[in-house]
């Protein structure tokens, strides 16, 4: 009441306010206001930055939380001006379940400061160029922002302008006080415990400056202290990336505090909170709860339900096209060696199963690194780039050579999918890093939960979920290894071993095919020829590489040049043409057949017409979306079933990159492809099953 009071006097004192410079885009518009009416060279001013966003929409905080980017101003300061640092207001938590992000909706101010170069001419005006740029999100994230130019008027003395009193008070009204309370943190387990003898449990919420360090969606748990003067804030996913300090922002219901807790980061204490906290009495206000929902239930038992999930997918990706040829070569190799040493066969599926959990380790490392950077990426991000998928080609296309015999691997090398504990570690190794990267594309249905889970959580529970997605790829050749019985169920070795390996070729030949397909739909038809012919000067090289080897003294050695200079050849016509944007117009396969593009625009405006809509979320590389659409998708029954309920098909390309898809995709807690998504005339979206059937479309589209 007091400040309102006051804000009253002061508009009735001032009927009008000094002129702002603006900079106004789609969903934000923001005023730059200078305090002084004029600054002494030598002083400084300060400058407020108004934000005001469409409603909806939000934008971020210093530590934007699990995605986003805080705004960025740039002063153009000539003749040695100074900028001070950006304040920001305390920050509100923003939903976005499972994510949970920290910033700001409808209005904001940053306050910041200019510095006057002492050596200005008094009485001229001191222009300062200024560029400001946000994130701005509401269903989809848009980068926006502009420039404009700061004129500050200067003076032999400064003096404030009463105009714009208010408009600072109110800012500085938002900002986050400096406590210098003793603050202290301890980790208990996976938990942080934040201890201040400040404020009041009601209410109260912490925002870390540093990112990563906790779990941002978890619920935060509150209690206040024995005395009543403080409270305890039980902080989920703490991780070690705390070196002693734990800097951030408490906001209460008496206001908020800039915090700096000191704690032993190499001191874990027993998982319960620090005897100075005692738990709420019955009338006081309970303890906050502000968790998103999880992906996989929540609670304690999400990150083992989700480590079960990727389990169970991982065995199920071995049975897909691109995996089992691998597996079962690998598998084959151990026919013929069922009685060597447990100790030696224990190796061999102790490196294959090693290269596999590398494999994984680097994929979600780079995955994670560019979600915590505020990349809008998922899993199978790495077939969305050309240069890997030419690589993938390339490689599938030379082990199926090798298979047919056109060459061999020499020994020192280790072939892949090779003859069982003579193969040594390294093969091993190799294979099961071949068996993740062809694995990414055929994503299980077990698989898409426990995957949007790992993203969401903290570090620690995404690698606990990779992990046993990795055991699970790695379960089936494991159990061949260590288990003799199960090697001599298969026939004697013999001429069939040759044969089945020349057989399982041709799958992966069908994966060479099938992965140049993909690159087409990448970077356009009109490169496709190009990427074949390289192909056939591989196949070439591969060719000359084996008659090198079959040959001997200078024959050999010619013939292992031309090798040498063939691949070379290979490469200077594959790179080029890989290395390219699509072209223009190019329309993915995955877009093709029945449905419309989607957008976000399109889908807002059949949501606001009340028309229900179907949405399907695919890709060129991910083959249970291929099978789906042709056993589904292709169906008369489906295009009666669309037709019968006035149902409009809307399909999302993710084959190359694209933020819009990919936040649709996060907005349903997954990371990856398939995704199916129905949205009903009335009531809210149903996520169907990653394997679909007409029965259960039909039933979905008539009970919602």
């Amino acid at each position: 009441m007091p400040r309102l009071l006051f804000a009253l006097l002061m508009l009735a004192a001032v009927p009008f306010q000094a002129r702002a410079a603006t900079i106004e885009t789609d969903h934000v518009k923001a005023e730059l206001v200078v305090r002084n009416s004029v600054t002494a060279p030598g002083d400084a001013t300060d400058i407020a930055i108004g934000h005001r966003l469409e409603p909806g929409w939000h934008t971020y905080w210093l530590n934007p939380g699990d995605s986003g980017e805080p705004p960025i101003v740039e002063f153009d300061l000539a003749a040695g001006g100074e900028a001070g640092e950006l304040r920001f207001p305390a920050p509100e938590r923003l939903p976005y379940p499972p994510l949970l992000n920290f910033g700001y909706s409808d209005t904001f101010t940053l306050l910041g400061s200019i510095g006057v170069p002492a050596d200005w001419p008094a009485g001229t005006p001191y222009r300062v160029p200024v560029r400001v740029d946000w994130l701005v999100c509401e269903e989809i994230c848009i980068p926006e922002g502009g420039s404009t130019e700061l004129v500050i008027p200067t003076a032999a003395a400064s003096e404030r302008d009463s105009g714009v009193a208010f408009t600072f008070m109110e800012a500085e009204w938002a900002l986050p006080r400096e406590s210098d309370a003793a603050a202290t943190y301890s980790r208990g387990g996976d938990t942080i415990y934040l201890t201040l003898p400040i404020g009041h449990a009601a209410d109260a919420s912490f925002f870390p400056l540093q990112r990563g360090v906790i779990d941002n969606a978890a619920e935060q748990r509150v209690t206040e202290a024995a005395d009543g003067n403080g409270m305890t804030i039980a902080l989920a996913g703490g991780n070690a990336n705390l070196d002693g300090t734990l800097r951030g922002v408490v906001t209460t219901k008496d206001g908020a505090y800039w915090i700096t807790a000191k704690g032993d980061p190499d001191r874990t204490v027993a998982a319960a909170p620090p005897v100075a906290a005692a738990a709420p009495p019955d009338n006081g206000a309970p303890a906050t709860n502000l968790a998103a929902p999880a992906p996989i239930g929540g609670g304690p038992a999400a990150p083992l339900k989700a480590m079960l999930f990727a389990f169970i997918g991982g065995l199920i990706l071995n049975l897909m096209p691109c995996v089992f040829p691998v597996l079962a070569l690998k598998a084959l190799g151990l026919v013929a060696h069922a009685d060597a040493p447990f100790t030696r066969r224990a190796a061999i599926g102790a490196a294959y199963t090693g290269g596999i959990l590398a494999s994984f380790a680097v994929l979600a490392a780079v995955l994670l690194s560019l979600k915590a950077a505020g990349m809008a990426v998922g899993w199978g991000f790495q077939l969305q780039s050309p240069l890997f998928v030419a690589a993938m080609a390339g490689v599938m296309f030379l082990v199926a050579l090798n298979l047919s015999g056109v060459f061999e691997v020499g020994a020192g090398l280790t072939r892949l999918g090779g003859r069982g504990p003579q193969d040594g570690l390294a093969g091993s190794f190799a294979t099961g890093c071949l068996a993740t990267l062809v694995a990414t594309p055929c994503t299980a249905p077990f698989m898409a939960v426990a995957i949007g889970t790992a993203l969401a959580a903290s570090t620690g529970t995404a690698a606990l979920v990779f992990l046993a997605m990795g055991l699970g790829l790695a379960a089936p050749f494991v159990l061949i290894t260590v288990i003799p019985g199960l090697a001599r169920v298969l026939p004697r070795p013999g001429v069939w071993m040759t044969r089945l390996k020349e057989v399982l070729a041709f799958p992966l030949y069908a994966t060479a095919a099938w992965l140049v397909w993909v690159l087409a739909q990448l970077v356009g038809l009109d490169a496709l020829l190009a990427i074949l012919l390289a192909l056939v000067l591989v196949a070439m090289a591969a060719w000359l590489y084996g008659l090198s080897q079959r040959g001997g003294g200078r024959s050999h050695k010619v013939a292992a040049g031309f090798a040498l200079l063939t691949f070379v050849a290979a490469l200077v016509l594959f790179y080029p043409a890989v290395s390219s944007e699509a072209p223009p117009g190019v329309i993915p396969a995955a877009q093709a057949g029945t449905g419309e593009p989607f957008s976000p625009a399109r889908l807002a405006a059949l949501e606001a017409e009340d028309r229900p809509v179907f949405v399907n979320v695919t890709a060129a590389w991910c083959i249970t979306c291929k099978v789906n659409e042709r056993v589904v998708f292709e169906a008369p029954a489906f295009r009666a079933l669309l037709a019968d309920g006035g149902i409009t098909m809307l399909t999302a390309d993710w084959t190359r990159r694209d933020p819009d898809v990919t936040a649709l995709i996060e907005r349903f807690g997954r990371a990856g492809v398939p995704l199916y998504v129905y949205f009903p005339s009335d009531g809210d979206p149903i996520v169907m099953p990653q394997l679909l059937t007409l029965s259960v479309l039909a039933r979905t589209f008539e009970e919602s």
